[in-house]
């Protein structure tokens, strides 16, 4: 059973966040003591860790080999250990400069988790793929400079108060698996198999016989015009079977697309925090699945369509008219942005 989180216990860490003065500590941090001191300890303050939680220069052990000792350690209740490996605020962290780690996570007991850091990122790692090996990319990534609500919802699992390292680790597990079952289909629909062909030559109503013209005529189909065509089928589809009487409808989900397009033309945007929510009367959309963060409302009948803009109402007669407000809806995202 997953932990219970208060929401206020999320609400204070956004509050916390908020109020520390990042770009104080950076200007203090010019090297990686000063880093430590001015970010990475404050950091895991915040998460309700005191000095004494934190240990410095903890030793791992290396067998026969002399022993080395990481930057911290934090142990919760004397067994499961996570260690943490610090860098200069101004280091670019890469998934390479986590190799290091692996000695130290292999050579650990009960260590589970591994961060590396520059004390304004953080790197969260675990071992998924391979026991006592860590992953090549970080399950959990939290900046202090950029985040928003959802990367909230993840850092406050490893609040003191609330962190539980098999709970963590479940999450690891489930980001890996998804991120792999993307690459891997990602790579059938990039260079479709055989078998994969075969599968859908074998659901078809039309029938041929599949030989290897065939393949490269099914091949030539794959591709984004007709994957954009059957996401927005998809979308439908999940909205009318999921939906309690809430139906998406094709006129909907394109000026959802025409406004995003409109949108991410400001590089200020980034087009990952755009999304749309269906209701019964009207069609939000906005940044960062936030109720309170819409950027419009889409007010669509048979009779007519409006648009809803803070509480500014424009009445379409296409949906290319969306474009006539351009500058309101940009307008609107880049306060909501930030």
């Amino acid at each position: 059973m997953e932990t219970n989180i208060p929401k206020q216990a999320v609400n204070q860490l956004k509050k916390s966040l908020d109020n520390f003065k990042l770009n104080d500590a950076i200007e203090l941090s010019t090297n990686e003591a000063q880093t430590r001191k001015f970010l990475i300890e404050p950091f895991f303050e915040i998460l309700n860790y005191v000095s004494n939680d934190l240990i410095p220069e903890y030793n791992a052990d290396f067998g026969e080999r002399v022993s080395q000792k990481i930057d911290y350690a934090i142990v919760l209740n004397k067994k499961d250990t996570i260690l943490i490996e610090a860098k200069k605020q101004s280091s670019k962290l890469t998934d390479k400069e986590a190799g290091q780690l692996n000695g130290y996570f292999n050579n650990t007991k009960n260590s589970k988790i591994a961060v590396l850091t520059n004390g304004i990122e953080y790197r969260f790692y675990s071992d998924v793929l391979e026991p006592n090996v860590i992953d090549g990319k970080p399950f959990f990534i939290f900046n202090l400079s950029k985040y928003i609500d959802k990367d909230l919802d993840t850092l406050i699992k490893f609040d003191k108060r609330y962190i539980l390292i098999k709970e963590i680790i479940q999450t690891a597990q489930e980001c890996v698996f998804i991120e792999d079952f993307e690459s891997a289909l990602f790579k059938e629909l990039i260079a479709p198999t055989k078998d994969l062909l075969k599968i859908i030559h074998r659901n078809m109503n039309f029938k041929t016989k599949f030989n290897e013209d065939i393949q490269v005529k099914m091949i030539s189909l794959i591709n984004s015009s007709l994957l954009k065509s059957l996401y927005d089928k998809k979308v439908i589809a999940e909205a009318n079977s999921n939906s309690l009487g809430v139906v998406t409808t094709e006129l909907e989900i394109q000026a959802y697309h025409t406004i995003r397009t409109l949108l991410i033309q400001d590089k200020k945007i980034p087009n990952e925090r755009l999304g749309y929510k269906d209701f019964k009367s009207f069609f939000n959309i906005g940044i960062d699945d936030n109720s309170k963060k819409v950027i419009c409302k889409l007010v669509f009948s048979d009779s007519k369509m409006k648009m809803i803009i803070e509480n500014n109402e424009y009445i379409l007669e296409h949906i290319d008219d969306v474009l006539k407000h351009k500058k309101e809806l940009t307008n609107r995202t880049l306060a909501l942005v930030e």
